[in-house]
This record gives C-alpha cells, structure tokens and sequence, in this order.
C-alpha cells in the first residue's frame, strides 16, 4: 500500500521543518510497521519559493518513503491548495493536515486504520482544548459553521465540525475531495457535505491538540466571505437532498 500524506503550508514559520522531519520520521515508521509507505506532499499556496530551501525539500525527502513539492506562484487559498496537491496523489489512501501536525502525527496513523479498514473518508472532531487556543473571532466563526450546519444543512451531530484541520479518504471519498469547488476556509464543509450526500461511510476520530499551540486571527473581512460561500453550496446540497439521500441520524 501506499499512503499520501498532504501538508499545505503558506509562508511556514519560522522552525517549521524541525516539528515536521520529526512527525514524518515517526509516521512512517508507523505506516511501515503497518503495510503501507509513507510519500509526503507538501503543497505550497503561492509562497514564495525562498520558504523552502533545497536543503530542507532534501530533509524532507529523506524523511519520507517518497516526497512530491506541489507548488505554483499565486496565493489561492487551503482549498485550492489541497485539491492541487489532490491531483498528483495516486497513493491508495490520502489524508491531509496542517504542515506543523497541530493534533499530533498519531491521528493520521488513526485515520489510516480507519481507511484500510473500510471508511471512505475520516474526519477529525476537534475537542475542547482547541477552543481555548482559538482568537475569539475564529471561535465565532468556528460555532457558527457548526450551527449553520445543523440548522441549515441539517447535518448529523457527529459531522458538525467540518472545520477540523485533519482529514483522509480514498476511492470516492477522493472524487468527492476533487468535487468541491469552495477555495479558502470553507472547502472543509463541502467536502464533508458532499460526502454525506453521496452516502459514503464517514468515520470520525478524535483530535486532541498538542501542547503550546495557539491560532492567528480571522477578520471580519474573512467572516462574510465564508458566509458568501456557504450560502452558494447550500441550495447544491438541498437539490441533492431532494433527489436521494440516503437515512442518516
């Protein structure tokens, strides 16, 4: 088997690499011991180049069983990014986190076993300790999708958090992942959605955020864009419903 792990980045931080070559090291480890290699994409949003040294695209390389830089020159948003970096992974399984593993290399090793064991795509459901690392507007934000996705969308609790930075699929769970059309914060939500629609088995796992971590900020310029694109999947979502969905609670 062959496991294609995603990290999308823009403008990493600085120390970026250390926490990422020892994530790497230890999942593949892991994902070997279980059957599967291990090949690492890193998916550049439109940074520019001088972010990656070639010393540290070589680190990487060596890290992983085999390593793939998805990259291109303007800024289009995570989305975007992920379904880029989607296109050149051929891997059995694929699943995506943010580049610095804020809940920890052991959720993708989860994620794997759920996948290998039959699950067409993985969420991670975020708990408590992520809340409190959160800027207060991305906290709304974060509520307030969970809300419109239950109220408006109708979405089972245990799908709610869309927004989880962690997420794998194969087979149609992938074609569902290279359907979604949103761009930035939201393509989450659409994945999820369209999932769900086509009846696929979503499997959740928890997610627990490491130690130290805290979150930027979001502007309200942000806010009202996100709500511009939920109220464009929504009406998508509710035609699908009316034409089959399959029983859900």
């Amino acid at each position: 088997m062959k496991t294609d792990l995603i990290l999308p980045f823009y403008k990493p931080h600085e120390g970026w690499l250390n926490h990422l070559l020892e994530s790497v090291t230890a999942l593949r480890q892991e994902l070997n011991r279980r059957g599967s290699t291990l090949r690492v994409i890193l998916a550049n949003d439109g940074s520019p180049k001088s972010c990656y040294p070639d010393e540290a695209l070589d680190a990487i390389r060596a890290a992983a069983d085999e390593f793939i830089f998805s990259t291109y020159d303007v800024n289009h948003g995570k989305g975007y990014c992920l379904r880029h970096a989607v296109q050149k992974a051929d891997g059995d399984i694929q699943i995506y986190t943010d580049g610095d593993f804020p809940f920890g290399w052991q959720c993708a090793a989860e994620a794997f076993d759920r996948l290998k064991s039959g699950a067409d795509v993985v969420m991670g459901v975020r708990g408590v300790d992520y809340g409190k690392a959160l800027h207060p507007l991305r906290k709304l934000i974060s509520k307030g999708v969970r809300r419109l996705n239950r109220f408006l969308l109708g979405m089972p609790e245990r799908y709610l958090d869309t927004q989880a930075g962690m997420k794998g699929f194969r087979g149609a769970g992938k074609q569902a992942f290279l359907d979604t059309t949103v761009d930035t914060f939201l393509f989450d939500t659409e994945f999820i959605l369209l999932a769900w629609d086509r009846g696929l088995r979503i499997d959740t796992i928890p997610l627990t955020l490491r130690p130290g971590l805290s979150f930027s900020k979001m502007g309200w310029r942000v806010l009202f864009r996100e709500l511009g694109h939920f109220l464009r999947i929504m009406p998508a979502h509710w035609v699908r419903k009316k034409q089959h969905h399959p029983a859900q609670d």
